[in-house]
């Protein structure tokens, strides 16, 4: 990979051509190719004398550079070692070249060609030098001063010109425009330099026989230099001879002027010809020639930075991606100046993401990740990393900076991407959790710190949105345990290992068993009984949930159907995850269900928590209303427990409140617990919704219930969770006891 930029060639050239000495251009262009080459020494040659000499200490070796300056060879400099030299020639109207000296690695091909580049660039520069210096001697001739002055004048604004040409053009591939517009500034700039001449830009086709191709063309209309009869044959022997060619354009006629035919180089390669038609091209061929020299080194630059930037950033977002991300953590670690000098890495997951894409598209998700990205860089220093890694994920690394640094970091980006994005004339509202792992360890390894992180950002996600969680090292033991309990648990779906249990669901007045709710298990034959708490979150983040979602929909609607043949009026309630009231096919597999076990919809209500409804509370109404076409009933678990707002209570299809066990987890109720109890039962009633007391435990409880107007109540002071095997007894005994003593 080269280690030139196009910012590096721009401020050579300017820097060479700004010199009006010859001493001071020739030490500046030494010195600016030395470095950009990356090589040790350098200097000019002129017949037998060295100017210039850089990098060679006191004893300048002046036979071996006036040696070398004829044929590229090895280059003794005492006290350094032999280097490899390379020489490149001024111009056909300077008898010099410039010679670049490095140790350990020859030249490449691109090099060289940026060689002949700067050297042209000098020659250039030193002829204007010398014909302004000239011009100063011929100030008692007034006649003659003014026919310099004329020339010098013109040669000026010439050089002027191709500077500002160049300059155009290396704006344009810094700016990252597209090839095709390269090209066009490529020839409309040479045009304007050429008067207007034609000109054309002719780059030869990959596959055999290199088919030639006018990639642009550019000044007067009288010759077409598209014309393959015409520029082509020029063009080609270019390429073939990698010389410069010139040749009338009807040898009989000499008043069509002369075409001149330049080869271009791409990647070190000789990829086609500049191709120019001009009254008297010998005039013009130096300057031409410096020209598509620079031409080359453009062209490269730009197809070199194009690949780059594909191979090693993200396309949305300009950061770099994972691949490069890596790179240059592996290059930060090795490079520490101490081994105990902190390297942090913040792994960063946005929440509520999805949603974005999914309603407003692609295009505009692509827009608030740019808008992301703009607002983590600014979080952090100049010196530290972005990245995008991919999806919603970005990661930073942080130099020398302890793990406190890197958690206010954390927090600051957490904030920042709390305020609301524009996107498509609307504000938008995400979040972002962020985990942190820090080294101080002599050897460490960018793959393990980017995993810690990771694994800190999932802790962060379940503690609750815009949290920064550190990494500590029970978390990869704990994220084992995870993999581990998944891969079993995706068994168990595959091997039949769960079961359900019923809650029956009781008439507080009659103590008549008026439902029942369907309760998963998991009996592993390694693990033992396993509770929902642990599974059922790892069933919701790999997916498994809609598998087994459907399963104990459909267990459950066949069982309950059977059992209303003895109960006719038997209802059923089933708990559905927010990934499964998301899923595109979720009413469909519903109706499904209901359908095989002949249970009508009626009898089904769906229990979902009041967190999974508020996290997007439109699409949740979307959801719930395409569920209530199907005629199933709608249920909010655990309420008064999340966000509680009677808004979006009035706005959900919702037809039945469960109240959450904890505001009568008391043994003996306070004021204050009948109070809030009564205030959530009032406005059930008021909104005609049935009200469910989940949580039962003792017949204190079970009397508040019933003078707060309560209608049902489930827990296990009235009947703790039943096999469906026991449950018809149940059943048919028509209620669990007597309604003033009702017990276990």
């Amino acid at each position: 990979m080269f280690a030139w930029s196009t910012h590096q060639l721009t401020e050579y050239f300017t820097a060479v051509n700004a010199s009006v000495d010859e001493v001071v251009a020739i030490a500046v262009a030494v010195e600016r190719a030395t470095e950009m080459l990356e090589a040790e020494a350098g200097a000019v040659v002129f017949g037998d004398v060295v100017q210039g000499a850089w990098g060679f200490g006191a004893d300048v070796p002046v036979k071996g550079l006036l040696a070398v300056a004829q044929v590229p060879g090895t280059l003794t400099v005492p006290g350094v070692g032999d280097l490899y030299a390379v020489p490149s020639g001024l111009g056909a109207a300077l008898e010099g070249a410039l010679v670049v000296a490095r140790l350990e690695m020859p030249f490449e091909p691109e090099e060289r060609q940026m060689l002949q580049g700067m050297a042209q660039v000098l020659g250039v520069a030193l002829r204007s030098i010398r014909v302004l210096r000239d011009e100063r001697t011929l100030r008692a001739d007034r006649e003659r001063e003014a026919t310099e002055r004329l020339i010098l004048l013109e040669q000026a604004q010439n050089r002027q010109r191709l500077v500002e040409t160049l300059l155009t053009i290396q704006r344009a591939i810094s700016n990252r425009k597209p090839l095709p517009e390269i090209l066009d500034a490529v020839t409309s700039g040479t045009a304007a330099l050429l008067e207007g001449a034609p000109v054309a830009l002719i780059l030869a086709e990959g596959g055999n026989g290199r088919r030639l191709s006018v990639a642009s063309t550019s000044g007067a209309d009288g010759y077409s230099l598209a014309d393959p009869d015409s520029s082509h044959t020029e063009a080609r022997e270019a390429m073939a001879t990698a010389k410069v060619i010139i040749r009338p354009v009807n040898p009989h006629d000499p008043s069509r002027g002369m075409v001149i035919a330049i080869p271009v180089r791409v990647t070190g390669e000789l990829a086609g010809s500049l191709v120019a038609q001009l009254p008297d091209a010998a005039d013009q061929r130096e300057q031409l020639a410096a020209f598509a020299q620079q031409v080359s080194l453009a062209l490269t630059d730009a197809r070199t930075v194009e690949a780059v930037r594909e191979t090693h950033h993200d396309p949305v977002t300009g950061l770099p991606n994972r691949s490069l991300f890596l790179k240059i953590f592996n290059r930060v670690l090795a490079s520490r100046q101490a081994a105990t000098e902190p390297t942090s890495v913040l792994f960063i997951d946005l929440d509520r993401f999805k949603a974005v894409n999914d309603s407003l598209g692609h295009e505009a998700g692509d827009q608030l990740l740019g808008a992301v990205a703009g607002r983590i860089r600014a979080c952090v220093r100049a010196s530290d990393t972005t990245a995008r890694l991919g999806g919603d994920e970005f990661a930073v690394l942080l130099h020398n900076s302890p793990v406190e640094a890197a958690a206010s970091v954390g927090e600051r980006v957490i904030a920042a991407i709390r305020e609301p994005f524009r996107v498509q004339e609307r504000d938008i509202f995400i979040g972002a959790s962020v985990g942190v792992a820090i080294t101080r360890a002599a050897t460490a390894n960018s793959d393990t710190l980017l995993s810690n992180a990771d694994l800190a950002m999932y802790r962060a996600k379940k503690e609750g949105p815009g949290k920064v969680v550190v990494y500590e090292p029970h978390m990869h033991t704990e994220a084992l345990n995870y993999l581990s309990l998944r891969t079993d648990l995706q068994r168990a779906l595959q091997e039949g290992e769960f079961r359900l249990q019923y809650q029956p669901l009781v008439r507080l007045d009659t103590g008549e068993i008026a439902g029942v709710e369907a309760l998963v298990r998991w009996h592993s034959p390694a693990r033992g009984l396993v509770s929902p708490v642990d599974f059922i979150p790892i069933a919701e983040e790999s997916g498994l949930i809609i598998e087994l979602g459907q399963w104990v929909l459909e267990t459950s609607a066949a069982q309950v159907a059977a059992w209303r043949r003895v109960s006719p009026d038997l209802t059923l309630n089933v708990n559905v995850s927010g990934i499964q009231l998301v899923h595109p096919r979720f009413a469909a597999n519903v109706t499904r269900a209901l359908a095989v076990a002949g249970l009508p919809s009626s009898a089904v209500t769906l229990e979902l928590t009041e967190s999974v409804l508020m996290s997007d509370p439109g699409a949740a109404v979307a959801s719930l209303a395409s569920l209530r076409e199907l005629g199933v009933h709608l249920s909010i678990d655990d309420f008064g427990t999340g966000y509680s707002s009677l808004a979006y209570l009035r706005e959900l299809p919702v037809d039945e409140l469960k109240i959450d066990r904890a505001f009568i987890a008391r043994a003996e109720l306070t004021g204050e617990d009948l109070a809030l109890v009564r205030t959530i039962v009032e406005l059930g009633h008021i909104l005609g919704l049935r009200v469910v007391a989940e949580g039962i435990e003792n017949a204190a409880q079970l009397e508040a219930l019933r003078r707060l107007g309560c209608s049902y109540g489930q827990g296990f002071h009235l009947c703790r969770p039943m096999n469906s095997a026991d449950l018809p007894q149940a059943l048919l005994r028509g209620s669990l006891t007597a309604p003033n003593s009702i017990h276990p």
